[in-house]
């Protein structure tokens, strides 16, 4: 664990939310003005340089920073994170629903020596439990969370073997990586280990966990400091399916070499292959135009993942 002193509490003045805004003046004037509101210190990152995402911001006392083009999400937090003076940050997407008394809670645990790093406790627009802790990228890992097991753990072996994505503590717990819904960090860590840039959407966070794992960083998932994600996880599209399969490879070709990207390669083709064929039999079984954009989605997945030998390189 990085070395950090001792404290009681964090005032709001010392955190400064960091939210990635992509063309949602609608939905941020409620948050930013609860954040504000609150005392926190807001820089809203504006991709693309939305002028109404501009205009809401400035109205509701947020710092704005118009990011030219979308070059993706780890890049925006960074810039954001630059130009924070304060000690803390609370980095976030702009479909995430906090509190701002929840914000600082998950602040203080960083502040009181807890963690270096802290996310919440996640539900989907529906109130439901989103499932958000992630193991860090290996050969092994992406063959048994993405490949051989499914999102919903599966009560014979929930217990009975290691799977990350399928935990939902009740308590703190030390966890290795997660989604970087909402983020508490030190600025000074966020500074010396910036989300990595190459990837534009989907896997950054993971490198980033590898690199802070490396570090001997903590990181500590807290279930009594809850957000919303209105977004959600579960859409399927296109875009979405290439990024996950080409990233996968970059991911482990990036943090562990040739040899293990190769690995990597023909575990992300056969998880590919075993999406296509369960929204094949679904289609063919019930066929119906939402699932057969399913399935459009997940023939782009695969066929990125052949071809993301590239990445290997």
């Amino acid at each position: 664990m990085t070395e950090l002193a001792l404290r009681a509490d964090v005032q709001a003045a010392e955190i400064t939310c960091v939210i990635v805004a992509y063309h949602s003046g609608d939905r941020l004037a409620p948050m930013v003005a609860r954040f504000v509101g609150a005392g926190l210190h807001v820089v809203v990152v504006n991709v693309e340089a939305d002028p109404e995402v501009r205009t809401v911001a400035e109205r509701n006392g947020a710092r704005v920073l118009d990011l030219p083009g979308n070059p993706g999400y780890a890049t925006a937090v960074n810039y954001g994170v630059e130009e924070a003076t304060t000690e803390f940050v609370v980095f976030m997407n702009d479909d995430a629903r906090i509190e701002a008394d929840a914000v600082q809670r998950l602040a203080a645990v960083v502040a009181g020596g807890k963690a270096d790093v802290a996310v919440p406790r996640v539900l989907d627009a529906a109130g439901e439990l989103e499932r958000t802790i992630a193991a860090v990228p290996s050969v092994g890992t992406l063959a048994r969370e993405w490949l051989l097991l499914p999102d919903a753990p599966v009560a014979a072996l929930d217990g009975r073997i290691p799977v990350e994505k399928w935990r939902a503590p009740d308590a703190p717990e030390r966890i290795e990586a997660a989604s970087a819904v909402v983020v508490a960090a030190a600025r000074a860590l966020v500074a010396e280990v910036p989300l990595p840039e190459d990837y534009f959407l989907y896997w950054e966070e993971s490198e980033w966990f590898w690199a802070l794992r490396a570090r001997g960083a903590v990181v500590e998932y807290r279930p009594d400091v809850e957000c919303v994600h209105a977004g959600g996880r579960d859409v399927v599209r296109r875009q979405k399916s290439r990024l996950l399969a080409r990233n996968a490879v970059r991911c482990v070709r990036r943090t562990q070499g040739k040899r293990a990207a190769v690995a990597a390669w023909f575990v992300v083709i056969a998880w590919n292959a075993r999406l296509v064929a369960a929204d094949l039999l679904r289609a063919a079984l019930r066929p119906t135009p939402a699932r057969w954009a399913r399935l459009d989605a997940r023939w782009a997945g695969l066929t990125t993942a052949v071809w993301s030998w590239r990445e290997i390189r």
